[in-house]
């Protein structure tokens, strides 16, 4: 078994690299080079170097896959739906597959996929290069109603600030999905989904500030200097403090020189009359250090 991927890889089953006479050996030796990548057991994804797959690109090479081991017609739904519609899921690690069909049917022995059960309306399954997808406000509704809290908030937000959603198309999919469980949950995802996160740094900060009871007053906020000129925008504005809050998608390096970078930027804030405080990945995977620093400022400036 072999076929081309959209990322022109070559999906190869260990079967057929034996056939080319690569041995166990070898194919272990390939996959420590990183020249074969696992997608499912006994299936590899094979380049013409190493093959380097972030979490999504992973995920669509094995929906590959599994589809074409599927009888009838599923459609990738659920968070799978959302990364072949190219929104963030917020994991590190590879989600299982997830699929949509109303007749039953089960996928080959060993497939990781998650087959779920419902009838799906024409509007809403799309057609993404040959693969039918569930639309996207199908897609964000299902992650709302399936996913932990911050990781649907992720999903909504990206689709909401992509104009692929509206919050009336989402209030209108949840409104035809009134029986079904986790509905009051997807309510909250959806009325606390906002467009102005820039990424899922900033979902995933929004939705931690909410939970330790820091009050955001706005987001997406310009700070002027003395003279009127702008400084930059930035994620959050702290309800009754001259205080604003940043995500950085990586830590600022302290041994990095001043100039037209962070330090810069911090300067002239803090001259204009404001505080910054900035946080990076690190801090919210353990939020109870940055909580505490985040509070302290807030204490130093009054209100």
């Amino acid at each position: 078994m072999t076929h081309r991927t959209e990322d022109d890889g070559e999906i190869v089953s260990r079967t057929a690299l034996l056939d080319r006479g690569l041995s166990d050996g070898q194919i272990r030796r390939a996959r420590e080079r990183g020249e074969l990548v696992a997608l499912l057991p006994g299936l590899y994804l094979r380049g013409e170097g190493p093959v380097r797959l972030d979490p999504a690109s992973r995920h669509r090479a094995r929906l590959t896959t599994v589809i074409a081991c599927l009888a009838g017609e599923p459609v990738v739904s659920h968070v799978s739906a959302a990364i072949v519609h190219g929104l963030p899921f917020g994991h590190s690690e590879i989600p299982p597959l997830h699929v949509t069909r109303w007749e039953p049917g089960r996928a080959r022995p060993g497939a990781p996929v998650r087959v779920h059960r419902a009838a799906l309306e024409p509007a809403e399954v799309v057609d993404l290069g040959g693969v039918r997808v569930t639309s996207p406000e199908r897609t964000v509704v299902d992650c709302a109603l399936s996913l932990p809290f911050d990781h649907a908030v992720v999903v909504a937000d990206a689709a909401l600030r992509r104009g692929l959603v509206t919050r009336r198309s989402l209030q209108d999919q949840l409104a035809r999905r009134d029986r079904v469980p986790g509905r009051r949950r997807a309510g909250a995802v959806l009325a606390f989904a906002d467009p102005r996160s820039r990424g899922p740094g900033e979902s995933f900060s929004r939705v931690l500030l909410h939970r330790w009871g820091f009050a955001v007053a706005d987001l997406a906020v310009p700070v002027p200097d003395q003279r009127g000129r702008p400084v930059g925008v930035f994620a959050f504005r702290f309800a009754g403090h001259r205080v604003v809050g940043e995500f950085l998608e990586q830590a600022p390096d302290s041994s990095a020189g001043t100039g037209s970078g962070p330090e810069e930027t911090e300067l002239a804030v803090r001259a204009a009359g404001w505080r910054l405080v900035r946080w990076s990945w690190p801090e919210l995977r353990s939020p109870e250090p940055w909580v505490h620093r985040l509070r302290l400022e807030l204490a130093r400036v009054a209100p």
